[in-house]
């Protein structure tokens, strides 16, 4: 089971906070990036792996959808998307996604950034591929291995200008990388591209779209130059797309 960091009240607080912020990195480089590549969802039926507090799903809501099932694995996540969401297309589970056990086949299975609290990514792929009805679409989004990769508590180098080098050792060495933030200790696991990418391909998948997201227009015009400089110099995510053979 993926660690539950959401229902420690602390970091709760902290990251609804965080997350709430409309210059964060979600809004400002992550969800422009889902939102472009959200297939046709009319009439769909929808899975949310890790969704939170329910923000993609109040999006998705405009685009007409059948029914939209939201998974997370924090209670705290869920009574907050419950309390903001009231729709009859809507449906949420409090569950880790590999103990999830539905009946139900969906046609678009979308996640912004959870699976590198996955171990077991190779579970998690074949799971998801048998939970897509054929033709189904996978759209997630996931911290960028160039970012993950370094095992330094200090990912930048500050050689000449600063945020001018980011460390990328340990980048074959695929295990987790344990990190403070919001005063807890959070363990992502850390995978090349080649994995994430070869992974899918194994397992019945075809690579529609892979995006290493860079700064967007609107990052650009309400970050400052520093927060500019550091999305300009690494990619902080990735988002992949691909179909169900």
């Amino acid at each position: 089971m993926s660690q539950n960091i959401y229902d420690n009240e602390h970091f709760y607080k902290g990251y609804t906070k965080l997350r709430n912020n409309k210059l964060s990195y979600n809004e400002m480089i992550e969800m422009p990036v889902m939102k472009a590549e959200l297939p046709d969802i009319e009439g769909k039926t929808i899975l949310d792996i890790g969704c939170g507090m329910g923000k993609f799903i109040q999006y998705m809501l405009d685009m007409n959808p059948k029914q939209i099932v939201g998974l997370d694995i924090s209670n705290n996540m869920i009574s907050y998307a419950k309390d903001n969401i009231n729709d009859e297309r809507v449906s949420f589970v409090v569950s880790d996604i590999l103990s999830f056990e539905t009946e139900t086949k969906f046609d678009v299975i979308v996640s912004s950034l959870a699976f590198h609290y996955v171990e077991d990514y190779e579970a998690l792929i074949q799971k998801l591929n048998g939970m897509l009805n054929r033709g189904g679409v996978l759209l997630f989004s996931t911290e960028h291995p160039l970012t993950t990769a370094t095992k330094q508590q200090e990912h930048w180098s500050h050689v000449e200008s600063r945020h001018n080098h980011y460390k990328l050792d340990h980048y074959f060495e695929e295990n987790a990388r344990p990190i403070e933030w919001i005063d807890t200790e959070v363990i992502r696991y850390h995978r090349t591209i080649g994995t994430l990418m070869n992974t899918l391909i194994d397992n019945g998948f075809q690579i529609e779209r892979v995006i290493d997201t860079g700064n967007t227009e609107i990052s650009l015009k309400l970050w400052d130059e520093e927060d500019i400089m550091k999305v300009n110099h690494r990619p902080p995510f990735i988002v992949i797309k691909a179909k169900k053979q």
